[in-house]
């Protein structure tokens, strides 16, 4: 072979070379693509969700769970609330997580959701059997029974405060990717939102139903010293109007007024 033909064959390998480095650089780019596709349509449906559930989180939980479990590839997911010394059970996605929902766990550092509330950060945990004794025993009696072995686990922050966790797991030892951890983190955050929205919306209703209560008394009132000025002789128009709003005001059916 002459030194022309090893340059050509040199050259044929080096591009046929560079051509798979290519291809392989733009099925990961594809690849990539199709999964940031995936979570921008997943947090359009969990703010559609949120938008359409002002006052009910619990739609907003099960979307958000279920997209949690699809987007990071876990077995098991779930949405736990501090209540005193206790983490509740509020919301769970996945065939051995469900049948828990409204048990507690300690508020404590040893469970994984308890550490990620008491250090308002991620806590990753590749695998639970390995450290389960000595940082995690809280948890020992749940792992028994739902078969996690690795863990990850976001705190719910409403600003400086933490209010829960946002936990998923998968029964084989495969820890998570940092893009799926701050994937997970965005889903935290956006269970914080529905959480926020329907207390904000509750206290609006009250304040909207207080003000209407107070604008009815207001009226009724204007409506008795109405009557007065205008039956300064008869006293029965006063009375029946009276008696009529006692009723509506302390949701009677029917009433006397006697002197």
């Amino acid at each position: 072979m002459t030194a022309t033909d090893a340059d050509v064959t040199a050259e044929v390998a080096r591009l046929r070379e560079a051509l798979a480095v290519a291809e392989a650089d733009r099925d990961t780019a594809r690849r990539a693509g199709h999964e940031s596709l995936e979570q921008q349509t997943a947090t359009a449906e969990i703010l559609r969700v949120i938008s359409r559930s002002p006052t009910d989180v619990q739609p907003v939980f099960e979307v958000l769970l279920r997209t949690a479990v699809q987007l990071t590839g876990a077995d098991d997911a779930a949405i736990l609330q501090v209540n005193g010394d206790a983490l509740d059970i509020v919301a769970a996605h996945g065939a051995f997580f469900t049948p828990v929902i409204g048990e507690h766990l300690p508020f404590s550092r040893g469970s994984t959701s308890g550490r990620a509330i008491t250090e308002r950060r991620a806590v990753h945990v590749p695998d639970l059997l390995a450290v389960m004794d000595t940082e995690y025993p809280d948890l020992k009696e749940m792992q028994q029974r739902l078969a996690h072995r690795t863990a990850l686990a976001a705190p719910l922050l409403r600003g400086d405060t933490a209010i829960g966790a946002l936990f998923v797991g998968r029964m084989q030892v495969q820890p998570f990717t940092e893009q799926q951890v701050s994937l997970f983190e965005t889903f935290a955050s956006q269970a914080v939102i529905a959480i926020a929205n329907a207390r904000l919306y509750g206290e609006l209703q009250d304040r909207n139903r207080d003000l209407a209560v107070a604008l009815e008394r207001q009226m009724a009132t204007a409506e008795i010293l109405r009557l007065i000025s205008d039956s300064p002789t008869e006293v029965q128009p006063v009375l029946d109007a009276v008696l009529r709003y006692a009723l509506q005001f302390g949701d009677g059916s029917s009433g006397l007024l006697s002197l």
